[in-house]
């Protein structure tokens, strides 16, 4: 870090004095100067952002770097862990080289730690070498016109506004429990009809019963579904509606969980499914608190040893992760996380992150990584870290 960064002011948010500073210098750097007062109401003020874990430096009273926090409690299968969502980095061009934001990453990691965050999850490049390694790929459906599977509508159905958001966000956490990456909403809320582009259909007593959120690419060619909740076989016939109404070439389906009953119907027949790889981009995971995230994680490590030929295993597993390390005691199918050092060490570094969140099948992260390891080490990584196919909804993108 240089003299000059470590000269600059820096301090945690402040959700009266510093909303509009924030937004100009998000707006700024991202939309031209403009909407900033739709990004402080909707991306800053009326959300999960984090003041207290996000940093802000500043040159006298003129915001000079923004590292924003967006907390929310993320699902691993039937556990929550606490993820600080990062987003909205900038550091004005007149700052950058400094080690601007190397300092203000480093105070909000450990202010993360301090509130009991236990990975911090984010898009972008660049971030690399702050331990942040690959979380999970864009994973896209693709079905031409005459692939869409048919089904008659059994409700109908209307747009959806703001004042149903309330509903979308509970049947959202009914119907995508199961659904590792995905958050506990609510996240963002919703100011204006045209941004929801979702369309719902009712029960009997007038309660949400389903919806789909349908969004056409910019060049009107692609029908997006982003997310859809109740009877798949409604949420595909309205779909398939809503794709008639325009001249669209394709439905793709993205963000959208691998196991979701909708992805299972379109599965079934002809379809594209493409999974986008990135290499130091993309979504990308970084472990804060590996000995509270395993903690968490215990009942998960218990069920999947009971599921296995381990079930009676007995000894002590070390996972390394450069910056911390933790072990996990085994007797029988009960776990104890401690510091003591196992017989077993598994040297993962910042990898460790992907196999917490089981970002891909266990080999692939082994070797992707280039890590080294025993068949027996291997073995145990594999029942306790599978594949979980985590994915975050398009709609609670930080």
């Amino acid at each position: 870090m240089s003299e000059k960064a470590a000269a600059y002011k820096m301090t945690p948010g402040d959700g009266e004095k510093d909303l509009i500073p924030i937004a100009q210098i998000v707006s700024d750097a991202f939309s031209g100067g403009q909407h900033v007062l739709e990004i402080s109401q909707k991306y800053i003020d009326n959300c999960h952002y984090d003041f207290e874990t996000t940093r802000l430096v500043w040159d006298g009273d003129k915001l000079i770097h923004h590292w924003g926090v967006w907390g929310y409690p993320m699902r691993l299968e039937n556990i929550t862990l606490k993820v600080a969502g990062v987003g909205a980095v900038v550091t004005r061009e007149a700052y950058r080289q400094q080690g601007v934001m190397q300092r203000a990453a480093t105070a909000s990691f450990a202010a993360m730690r301090a509130h009991g965050y236990d990975l911090s999850i984010l898009r972008g490049r660049h971030y690399h070498k702050f331990g942040y390694r690959r979380a999970w790929n864009y994973v896209t459906t693709k079905l031409k016109a005459d692939e869409i599977p048919t089904f008659e509508i059994q409700h109908p159905y209307r747009p959806l506004n703001p004042a149903d958001m309330e509903a979308i966000n509970t049947l959202y956490n009914q119907t995508h429990a199961a659904f590792s990456g995905t958050c506990i909403r609510p996240t963002f809320g919703m100011l204006e009809d045209g941004e929801m582009n979702a369309y719902g259909w009712f029960d009997p007593d007038r309660q949400l019963a389903g919806y789909v959120r349908a969004v056409p690419t910019e060049d009107k060619k692609v029908l997006q579904c982003l997310e859809a909740a109740g009877e798949p076989t409604q949420c595909v016939a309205v779909l398939g509606e809503l794709f008639k109404q325009e001249s669209y070439e394709e439905l793709h389906f993205f963000t959208l969980p691998h196991d979701h009953p909708v992805l299972q119907i379109v599965r079934r027949k002809s379809c594209i499914v493409e999974n986008r790889y990135f290499h130091h981009t993309g979504w990308l995971v970084r472990i804060v608190n590996l000995r509270g995230a395993l903690e968490k994680m215990r009942p998960l490590f218990e069920t999947r040893l009971a599921q296995s030929a381990y079930k009676d295993w007995e000894g002590a597993f070390t996972l390394d992760a450069g910056e911390q390390q933790a072990s996990l005691r085994i007797a029988k199918g009960l776990v104890q996380v401690t510091e003591s050092p196992g017989e077993i060490v598994f040297h993962g570094g910042w990898e460790v992150g992907r196999l917490l969140i089981g970002s891909d099948e266990p080999e692939e992260i082994i070797q992707q990584a280039g890590i080294e390891c025993s068949s027996e080490t291997l073995a145990l990584v594999k029942v306790l870290f599978p594949n979980l196919h985590p994915m975050i909804s398009h709609w609670d993108e930080f």
